[in-house]
């Protein structure tokens, strides 16, 4: 059975109500291999990996706030995923994104 099936999924519908499950979250990704360096590399996979299904409103909302979202690539995302070896450099997240300003 996948990592994936284990855990409650968790649906979000937009930029704010990923904050609700924040703590959560975050949990999930410290327990994935360089879950922190998959997070920068891809978030939306990681989350997706995780259990952590976006709504296509929430997934614009992230890349308003975030343009640079828009445009990354699944490679290195896929490469780092397989790799067997944890990362020298530890990422650890205190959150997922800035809240917005407003």
């Amino acid at each position: 059975m996948d990592r994936k099936a284990q855990m409650r999924e968790i649906k979000i519908n937009s930029f704010d109500e990923l904050f609700d499950h924040e703590r959560e979250i975050l949990e999930r990704i410290k327990r994935i291999p360089n879950g922190g360096h998959l997070f920068l590399v891809h978030p939306f996979m990681l989350l997706a990996d995780i259990g952590v299904e976006l709504s296509e409103r929430a997934k614009e909302e992230i890349v308003q706030q975030e343009p640079t979202l828009a445009t990354v690539s699944a490679l290195p995302y896929h490469a780092l995923r397989r790799s067997e070896k944890a990362s020298r450099l530890r990422v650890h997240l205190r959150g997922l994104f800035q809240r917005s300003q407003s």
